[in-house]
């Protein structure tokens, strides 16, 4: 039996109308499978299992989950995308995480998110099954998140578009000479007229070569690699664009990604180490 958790965005919605809007089915079917006891209310104390009405008014904090029996969830998923299978001549990335819904790969750097007219190869090329959710430059590495079904593909891109999605960054950047930067804060600074919001700490640090933590609540286009240099004065290392040092790579990482399951509704964190560094740097 397949078990969903209740949201705190679902309290006092009908149960059929839950699985309505979940599942893109009509209520009359969910009406049926009720009656029938192939949906129910799963007590997560006990398990037990509790006849659920169609009227039935959800609760955030209650202490049920609803229970779908497991040929009715492969049933009601059956409009998947198919399973995810890599371009053959290419190869596989890295999987961090993987479930009925979610595919999280290990996105090296220099290989884009999605095919352009100067690009024959991409994670999009690589597994045309799967939806992108959201997407990292060229030169950035680390967690990428793909749909394996329309509706995770839809619950996802609506969290990334509401900022329910938590994003953390690694960045190799040259600190500023003038001195005078605060270690952490906050930066607000639009981009094209749009809001632009980034948190920044310190991590690490020897002479002008630092290590910074970013965390983006918007996702403007170039962000990050905008802020760290036109705000802070703290150019990403490899940024040929933004004024960077010179380097092999653009050091800019996606280290971890923190959302709801957009079915079950459990919290999901997402992590990929930083492989290598331009340098050598120790703790303030």
């Amino acid at each position: 039996m397949k078990l969903l958790a209740i949201g705190k965005d679902d309290a006092k919605m009908r149960l059929d109308r839950w699985l309505k809007v979940h599942f893109k089915r009509p209520q009359s079917f969910f009406q049926r499978h009720l009656r029938e006891k192939r949906i129910v209310l799963v007590d997560v104390l006990d398990n037990t299992k509790h006849k659920a009405d169609a009227s039935y008014k959800l609760m955030a904090d209650a202490k049920y989950r609803i229970g779908i029996q497991a040929h009715l969830y492969a049933e009601l998923i059956a409009d998947a995308l198919p399973a995810p299978t890599p371009t053959p001549s290419l190869p596989r990335l890295p999987v961090l995480y993987e479930d009925d819904a979610i595919l999280a790969v290990f996105k090296p750097t220099n290989l884009a998110t999605q095919l352009g007219s100067k690009t024959l190869d991409s994670v999009a090329t690589r597994y045309p099954q799967c939806k992108l959710v959201h997407r990292l430059d060229k030169g950035t590495s680390g967690v990428l998140l793909l749909a394996k079904t329309r509706l995770a593909a839809a619950e996802l891109a609506e969290m990334f578009r509401t900022e329910e999605v938590h994003k953390t960054y690694l960045a190799h950047v040259t600190w500023p000479s003038t001195g005078g930067l605060a270690t952490e804060g906050v930066i607000d600074h639009p981009l094209e007229a749009k809001p632009a919001r980034t948190t920044y700490r310190l991590l690490e640090r020897v002479g002008r070569t630092a290590l910074l933590e970013l965390q983006p609540s918007t996702g403007r286009k170039h962000q990050l690699r905008r802020h760290c240099a036109d705000i802070l004065g703290a150019p990403i290392d490899g940024d040929r664009r933004y004024g960077g040092a010179a380097s092999t790579r653009l050091w800019l990482h996606a280290m971890r990604v923190q959302f709801l399951h957009p079915l079950t509704k459990r919290p999901i964190t997402i992590e990929a180490p930083l492989l290598d560094a331009p340098s050598s740097t120790t703790k303030t």
